[in-house]
Formats: C-alpha cells, structure tokens, sequence
C-alpha cells in the first residue's frame, strides 16, 4: 500500500529517522528511569507532606517502556512490509 509519504521519503531516509527516534526515546526513557531510582533525601519524620511512594513511580516509569515498544515494533513491521 502506497502513502503520500511514500512518493518524497526514501527507503533508507525512512529507516534512519526511525533509527533516531528509537535512540531519542531510548535515551530519554533512561533519564527518566535514572530520576525515579535516584535516592531522595530523607524527609522528616513530622512533614505534613507525605513521602513518595517508590514502587508507583517505578511502575510509572515501567509501563511506557512496554507501550513504546509495542509502537516501536509495530512501525518497524509497517515499514518492513
């Protein structure tokens, strides 16, 4: 099946931008996973303001990955075939 894309974008430019956007979203989702494991200061035990919970912000930070290779694969399927 032909797309408008089709007709300006080469086989190889495609297959590089795709290339990138999986680096930049890689990098980005580790930045993103080194800020919720990085240590938080110990807050006072009388704070009004309630301590994080670290397991909700891990999964926060797990789930995107799954989505974002499911989209990831399923691009690469589409440009394949």
């Amino acid at each position: 099946m032909n797309s408008p894309i089709d007709s300006w974008l080469s086989p190889a430019a495609a297959t590089t931008m795709f290339w990138v956007a999986v680096a930049v979203c890689a990098v980005a989702q580790l930045y993103i996973m080194r800020a919720v494991f990085r240590t938080l200061p110990d807050a006072p035990t009388n704070s009004a303001v309630p301590a994080p919970r670290q397991w909700a912000e891990v999964v926060q930070a797990i789930l995107p990955i799954g989505g974002l290779v499911a989209l990831f694969y399923g691009a690469w399927r589409a440009m394949a075939g």
